[in-house]
């Protein structure tokens, strides 16, 4: 298993008590973009909300690109009661008939970013099944996972993409989410057992980063 280290820059603080935007070094994304260099004509869904700057790097590198806010959806379905809601299986239905609907083996790689650790189960292991689902054959998804084992709240971004190693995390509106638990590599192997491979990234800051491979 092969790790990558990066380091992060904090960027101008967006206001008191909220986390500084942040731009950072990504060895995964810097994988995924491995494949986008090799392959023409592919599909990609950005999970971060539609983003000219990310629609005009995809769309750069020969590919298509579809846009899907779900953290943005998780908010609207689930409330400020944002754990204890996704236990009630209306709004959970509610929110899955809201994401991934799109054909199964759309997509030949998803940009998933940080959105499925604010997820709990089963709703969790039912929105891994959709992504895998609308993924191709040797598809593969990036996910990031806030790893400070000690955090009760997690701070949640929108990813912007800079170049094929950098990325500009800049903290969402209603930052920060309680955590719905601590994914540690095992945990995580669990998780994404139907998928074909999971590779992990070394990081110094408080983000694991995962490539899935379906």
């Amino acid at each position: 298993m092969r790790f990558g280290v990066q380091k992060e820059t904090p960027a101008k603080t967006p206001g008191k008590g909220l986390p500084s935007a942040v731009t950072r070094q990504s060895s995964g994304f810097e994988q995924f973009c491995s494949t986008l260099r090799s392959k023409e004509g592919l599909s990609i869904l950005d999970m971060s909300g539609a983003s000219q700057a990310n629609i005009s790097f995809i769309t750069g590198m020969g590919h298509r690109i579809s846009s899907d806010d779900i953290v943005g959806t998780m908010q609207e379905c689930f409330g400020a009661d944002f754990l204890e809601a996704q236990q009630a299986p209306s709004l959970a239905q509610r929110f899955l008939d809201q994401t991934l609907t799109f054909p199964d083996e759309f997509f030949d790689g998803a940009l998933v970013w940080d959105a499925l650790q604010l997820l709990t189960s089963p709703l969790l292991e039912h929105t891994v099944e959709q992504l895998l689902r609308v993924l191709r054959p040797n598809g593969q998804m990036l996910v990031f996972f806030n790893a400070d084992e000690k955090a009760k709240q997690i701070p949640v971004y929108n990813y912007r993409i800079q170049d094929q190693k950098t990325l500009l995390q800049t903290p969402r509106p209603g930052t920060s989410f309680q955590r719905s638990q601590f994914f540690n590599n095992r945990s995580l192997e669990k998780l994404f057992q139907k998928a074909a491979s999971v590779k992990f990234f070394l990081t110094r800051d408080h983000l694991r980063e995962v490539i899935v491979r379906r």
